[in-house]
């Protein structure tokens, strides 16, 4: 069964024994802070060595501990902030708990109560359900930054139509036409349409084409997805394979994943503003340097434990308010996007593995008539049964 593994834990365990967190590296921000750490208190001991030769150069303690006060205060807001977008239930773990849940509910939804009156239906119906799960998969290496179609945990579910459409149009993507909605007579409309340019286009269509709103720019992956499944909710109701009420509930659970992605890439592309931070790494950097000038008075000893010590713990609460205000990446802190989007796969696995309430159905006495009079019918239902095998087959993923 697979469960989210995000669990709080105070503990370590290696080697059959258990360790408290104070001995864990993996999750500490050790490795990203240690190199500036080493550096200022490389620098601290130069200062030191100055300093013991020429005792006067140190200066008071008194003006370094009005500024530390302010510095603290000035990382901690930072640390806040940064945790704000993280902390459980809100902002990404409640959005990504939200997607989950969404494309759980859509999945079952398109199993239980979409029919399938042709293998056409259930070819349709089949692929909107791995869709789904394709639209959770993209969110994930949509956030970190990873662009294509050719990662692992795609095969099996996109298919061979649309993964040829990426191929062709590169990254982006062919909404479809438009098509032309006639608001006047026929022959005005007529009129229009046999008026070309110059270069063979119709005047009406190369208006439209020049008029200097268009972009030609790529759209994301999750978003050719949702137009996919949007084409999909549009068949099956011209189709009449679901009622109403059922055809806007669907729509209703679309634009839910669109603003559940919105949220994600409101998160990502809202960082802490860059002035702050830019001011803040300037008053750390100037208080480490200037702080070995009031400690080298204490003796050299004092002054490099001292300085190493500031250094780590405030070089340190800066890198975690970094580490944390993007939950999406791979590091140790950030939310397991593979666990979620895991779930959901064992969800569609669950339900392409057994028949669906509404599937086509092969009548039993089809082939128990008599060859004379319905020859051809038993040769469309054999057809049948083995079109629905091939897809069957085709739905492992």
């Amino acid at each position: 069964m697979i469960i989210d593994n995000a669990r709080p834990t105070n503990v370590v365990k290696a080697f059959g024994l258990i360790y408290p967190d104070v001995l864990r590296l993996r999750g500490s921000v050790i490795r990203i802070s240690f190199p500036p750490v080493l550096l200022m208190t490389s620098y601290g001991v130069g200062i030191a060595f100055l300093i013991r030769e020429y005792p006067g150069l140190a200066i008071n303690m008194t003006v370094l501990s009005l500024v530390s006060l302010v510095l603290s205060l000035l990382l901690v807001f930072r640390t806040n902030s940064a945790y704000d977008r993280y902390v459980l239930f809100w902002e990404g773990r409640r959005t990504w708990q939200e997607i989950k849940v969404t494309s759980r509910n859509l999945i079952r939804s398109l199993w239980v109560g979409v029919a399938e009156n042709s293998i056409e239906d259930s070819v349709h119906k089949r692929q909107a359900m791995k869709n789904i799960a394709a639209f959770a998969i993209s969110v994930k290496h949509y956030l970190r930054d990873e662009d294509g179609i050719e990662h692992a945990d795609f095969d099996g579910l996109l298919s061979p139509e649309f993964r040829l459409q990426c191929a062709t149009h590169g990254s982006g993507y062919n909404y479809g036409s438009i098509p032309v909605i006639s608001s006047g007579s026929p022959d005005t409309n007529a009129t229009r349409m046999s008026t070309a340019a110059p270069n063979g286009t119709p005047v009406y269509f190369a208006q439209r084409i020049n008029e200097g709103w268009e972009r030609h720019g790529d759209i994301p992956l999750p978003s050719q997805l949702l137009f996919e499944l949007q084409k999909f909710i549009e068949y099956i109701q011209d189709n009449k394979l679901i009622h109403v009420q059922f055809y806007a509930s669907l729509l209703t659970t679309l634009n839910n994943l669109a603003s559940l992605m919105g949220g994600c890439e409101r998160i990502l592309s809202t960082p802490i503003p860059l002035a702050y931070r830019v001011h803040l790494n300037h008053g750390l950097y100037m208080y480490l340097l200037v702080l070995p000038w009031a400690l080298g008075s204490m003796g050299l000893a004092k002054t490099i434990i001292f300085q190493f010590i500031i250094s780590f713990l405030m070089i340190g609460i800066d890198s975690i308010s970094r580490e944390i205000q993007n939950p999406f990446g791979y590091d140790a802190n950030d939310l397991p996007l593979d666990s979620y989007c895991e779930s959901i796969l064992v969800e569609l696995s669950y339900a392409l593995q057994r028949r669906a309430p509404k599937s086509l159905e092969v009548a039993e006495n089809t082939l128990s008539q008599r060859p004379a009079d319905n020859k051809a019918t038993v040769t469309a239902s054999a057809s049948c049964v083995a079109v629905a095998s091939a897809v069957t087959d085709a739905d492992g993923i």
